[in-house]
């Protein structure tokens, strides 16, 4: 399955973050935006069994990445068999119903932020379901293309959100790709 060999996000980068969790004790971890669920599942695997994960995605919100949702509803069954509480809920991350459901597992030690890159929806996930973590984490901060996206793909916006928000809270970057990715985490 390709939740187990695909991988969005800098290797170094996610492995310093799960390192990061790993210190801080997290056991309950809740990701926006999990496409194939590569990222969940190497974040999930290291946390203790019995961690409560929770999963938030809208798999046909990008057309691009059609099949996705058996791909993620394989990587949660597979965590359930291996102890945790694992939990997939489909939808749109910024609608009332998705955070109200959200909610019902809350508080969480960590959330991670990766679906819609547009700074409306990075905004509205931040405004959602950061105030339920005492750990949040954005990817993509680091995006630095400088002809932008191809045509059709919507903007990668994160890196100006980051920006706004980041001296607000204790914070520390995971940046180690010059062009793209990067993580940025905060505590709450």
């Amino acid at each position: 399955m390709k939740y187990e060999t695909y991988l969005l996000q800098n290797t170094t980068e996610l492995y310093e973050f799960i390192e990061l969790l790993r210190k801080n004790g997290v056991r309950s971890y809740l990701e926006i935006g999990c496409k194939f669920g590569g990222s969940l599942w190497r974040i999930a695997r290291s946390l203790p069994f019995g961690s409560r994960i929770v999963a938030v995605d809208l798999p046909h919100g990008d057309t691009s990445f059609k099949e996705t949702l058996p791909h993620l509803r394989q990587c949660l069954d597979e965590l359930c068999k291996l102890g945790y509480d694992a939990h997939l809920i489909i939808g749109d991350s910024t609608a009332p119903e998705i955070v109200n459901r959200v909610r019902s597992f809350s508080p969480f030690d960590a959330c991670f932020i990766d679906a819609n890159h547009t700074a409306p929806y990075v905004r509205k996930d931040f405004a959602n379901y950061g105030a339920m973590a005492k750990i949040v984490a954005f990817h993509d901060i680091g995006f630095r293309r400088p002809n932008g996206m191809p045509p059709g793909k919507k903007p990668i916006e994160v890196p100006a959100v980051w920006e706004s928000i980041k001296q607000m809270h204790r914070f520390v970057e995971i940046r180690r790709d010059k062009q793209d990715n990067g993580i940025g985490v905060l505590w709450t």
